[in-house]
């Protein structure tokens, strides 16, 4: 089935609510027809680490255009330079002001969704009624962007078709909305799912989601 791709977004930035916010990016190919869409969403680790979120989503979606690598390839080399930018910064500081992030990460070719997490990160995906949480599992992913030696994301891949939906949310989410929740939630028409999960998280102070869903498309 052909789908078509529909995009939204909000963020809550200390306590007021944003359609676009600074840890939220959204990177077209540079060629028209080629290469790959990518949607970076970047969330603190630690106090203090939050001026550094925006100047990290630039950097991955920066990067990560400028790859002539497979999807993971790309995505690998683009969050292994923003680790090794946080490393550098927090190798020159004190231990108290050292940072990190999580990062969730969605590339898009065609049919094909790849998505690589590090740190504090949290994605949903709802394919066939089906829903998934998605989170780093393994320990090197585990670990902030900028604190670990070893640094290797959780990647995972699927095939997208018209009527799946991806979530990438602060993993403060997971707090105020239980699996069961979620599943409720992105079974919903997907205009109307980013203002119900507002009216759930508008009580945080900081907070940012994405939503990429595949709608179908009728054809002559």
């Amino acid at each position: 089935m052909v789908a078509e791709i529909w995009v939204g977004q909000f963020s809550i930035v200390g306590g007021e609510a944003r359609e676009q916010g600074p840890w939220v990016g959204m990177f077209p190919p540079t060629s028209r027809g080629l290469g790959s869409d990518i949607y970076v969403l970047v969330e603190p680790s630690a106090l203090g680490s939050e001026d550094f979120c925006q100047p990290l989503v630039a950097v991955i979606g920066r990067l990560f255009r400028q790859q002539r690598l497979s999807l993971t390839g790309a995505l690998l080399a683009s969050l292994r330079a923003a680790h090794n930018h946080l490393r550098d910064w927090n190798e020159k500081s004190l231990r108290e002001h050292r940072v990190g992030a999580g990062a969730s990460c969605l590339a898009l070719r065609g049919a094909e969704a790849y998505l690589a997490q590090a740190g504090p990160a949290l994605a949903y995906c709802r394919q066939q009624g089906q829903l998934l949480v998605l989170s780093p599992q393994e320990a090197e992913a585990a670990e902030p962007i900028g604190i670990a030696e070893e640094f290797y994301p959780t990647f995972s891949c699927y095939q997208v078709a018209a009527g799946d939906v991806l979530l990438l949310a602060t993993s403060s989410l997971a707090s105020v909305a239980d699996e069961e929740a979620m599943a409720a939630l992105l079974a919903r028409e997907p205009q109307d799912i980013l203002p119900e999960l507002y009216l759930r998280v508008r009580h945080l102070p900081d907070f940012a989601a994405l939503l990429v869903a595949f709608l179908p498309v009728s054809q002559p």
